[in-house]
């Protein structure tokens, strides 16, 4: 599968205002002076051969966006489940993938028909994520949950489904840059999907949010092998720097980082 990135492209290299780094104005654990979080989508066996091994070197946790109906999801299963049991997030990336398809993007031919999200309702979307969470649930016997938009797309048959499925998520990840205000909702968090991205480019970001105080949510798809992917060198060193920097850096879960986020706006109300 190519051509998935849509609102996640380009980032290194960019300037400390960097659109794609959150600004959610709060403090960081343990007085850290900026969040990342490592996110990893659609179920590729290298998360499980590359990424992982890494991370676990380094002790950080991930979240990790599951598709169910990819091979790698069944044909692992139980690593997948130990990997939950390790402290790393299994989110919800729908059971199927859909995305919107060529009436909208020329560039969307593996898009298939039963897939595609022009031909999905509102209703549709809200069902298969339900059914995802209950699988998921199954797997890591975690009743709360974060959500990844497939393609970064958020509507369905041209309607937005972004409202109808907040009750199933305490946040979501992937689809533009906050608000011209500088308000961040927390079910639209921007991220950077880098594709052959240097370990230089990737560190670039997380050097935008030590500037700002921001969060840099990276979105991997391949990670060393498969599609849309970076070097396992270019990972590994991403993995090195933020070890070298843990003393200013908070390194953890999208649905821990986006939890503190929202503890503290309770606090401050």
């Amino acid at each position: 599968m190519v051509g998935l990135l849509v609102v996640l492209a380009g980032c290194g290299g960019a300037s400390a205002q960097n659109p794609l780094v959150a600004q959610p104005d709060v403090d960081w654990p343990e007085g850290k002076r900026a969040a990342v979080v490592l996110s990893y989508d659609d179920s590729l066996t290298s998360h499980l051969d590359t990424a992982l091994p890494q991370l676990d070197a380094h002790g950080f946790r991930a979240t990790f966006y599951l598709s169910i109906d990819r091979p790698g999801y069944a044909a692992r299963l139980d690593e997948w489940a130990a990997a939950a049991a390790e402290g790393h997030e299994l989110g919800n990336h729908t059971l199927f993938h859909p995305c919107r398809g060529l009436d909208s993007f020329a560039d969307r031919d593996w898009v298939t028909i039963d897939t595609d999200l022009d031909r999905y309702t509102v209703e549709r979307m809200v069902h298969e994520l339900q059914l995802t969470n209950t699988l998921l649930e199954t797997v890591d016997g975690r009743d709360s949950r974060t959500f990844a938009y497939p393609c970064g797309d958020t509507t369905a048959s041209g309607e937005s489904y972004v409202d109808a499925i907040r009750p199933l998520f305490s946040a979501a990840r992937g689809y533009g840059a906050p608000a011209p205000d500088g308000s961040l909702d927390m079910h639209a968090v921007p991220t950077y999907g880098p594709v052959g991205a240097s370990g230089a480019e990737l560190i670039a970001y997380v050097e935008d949010a030590l500037e700002t105080g921001g969060l840099a949510t990276f979105t991997f798809h391949g990670v060393g092998a498969d599609y849309l992917a970076v070097s396992g060198e270019a990972h590994q060193e991403l993995l090195d720097y933020l070890a070298a920097h843990e003393d200013e850096i908070w390194v953890d879960t999208f649905q821990e980082v986006t939890g503190h986020i929202l503890a503290e706006r309770l606090d401050s109300e």
